[in-house]
């Protein structure tokens, strides 16, 4: 199946199964390609004595990675990904003005004759992907989105290791129990830290809460982007409400402070990105959003100092 995309304002997730091209219009006009040839996935690193939650599947994988080689204008091109592993945290490949971000490899799950068994899917939180692969591309020298980006999370180093991921497994799709796939990022920080809204928000609320009985705060915040995309953010593990919700809320306004309500070994929030669009749902790591929050702030440094 061939899927034809226009470059837009916003990055476009997309699932490929094998022969499945997606062809893009870019902004000049220019068509870029990729065509899907092959996955592949294996376990990297095995590991004994992991912690243990008799409330999931799991096993001995410490960390595990999935190939895929793709057609891209005619040349072909292998991308590896690894999760759990050091290299866990990645930056997007960038062939012929198109940055490309592979997200997920079926292959790698059990239900697709893999290795991985679903964590969270009792509630409705599937990190594999429904065809063989998923990607999110944007044209080299946009942004993500077609406004500036703020901290989620404090994080002046800009940078993410996976020992920062609870036990140092719960990194997106990581292998919590030693095999069960992890829907979200979760990151170690203080109880009480702040969080703030990355983006603007048409509206945000608790959709789980300690006082409707419910085990965690879990927030959810909703984008509606002027060229038809959605993005759904979420938030687990809150203490308290900053802001009044249901309501719009700014970019860069503080929401609530985290880490402090069911977060089991480790003080720690746990972080989702869910992309609505053209009749398809994307989950995606939050550390694409994470990376481009950090490198907008990069980039902004020398200009700022340069007015002190």
């Amino acid at each position: 199946m061939k899927f034809e995309r226009k470059i837009k304002s916003t990055l476009t997730p997309i699932e490929l199964n094998k022969d499945d091209s997606l062809v893009l219009t870019l902004s000049d006009g220019t068509k870029w390609e990729m065509k899907l040839l092959d996955t592949s996935a294996e376990v990297i690193e095995r590991a004994e004595n992991l912690f243990i939650d008799p409330g999931h599947e799991g096993g001995d994988i410490a960390a595990y990675a999935f190939e895929a080689a793709v057609l891209i204008n005619g040349r072909e091109v292998t991308m590896r990904r690894e999760v759990a592993s050091k290299n866990t945290f990645y930056k997007p490949w960038e062939v012929d003005g198109v940055r490309i971000w592979f997200d997920a490899a079926s292959c790698a799950f059990k239900t697709r004759g893999g290795f991985m068994a679903e964590k969270d899917w009792h509630s409705g939180l599937i990190c594999c992907p429904g065809g063989h692969t998923r990607w999110a591309v944007q044209e080299s020298g946009m942004e993500i989105c077609p406004e500036p980006l703020h901290d989620w999370y404090p994080n002046p180093s800009g940078k993410l290791d996976i020992s920062e991921c609870y036990l140092s497994n719960d990194c997106w799709m990581g292998p919590y129990n030693g095999g069960a796939a992890h829907c979200g990022l979760d990151i170690n920080m203080p109880s009480g830290t702040v969080l703030t809204a990355p983006i603007d928000f048409d509206e945000h609320f608790l959709y789980d809460s300690l006082a409707s009985g419910d085990n965690n705060n879990r927030w959810m915040g909703i984008r509606r982007w002027p060229d038809d995309s959605i993005w759904v953010l979420n938030s687990s593990h809150l203490i308290d409400m900053l802001v009044e919700t249901l309501v719009p809320m700014k970019r860069g306004t503080p929401y609530a402070t985290t880490a402090g309500t069911h977060v089991g070994a480790r003080e720690h929030t746990h972080f989702i990105w869910r992309i609505f669009e053209q009749g398809g749902a994307y989950y995606l790591d939050p550390w694409i959003l994470m990376h481009e929050i950090w490198k907008q702030r990069k980039r902004q440094l020398p200009h700022s100092a340069s007015k002190l």
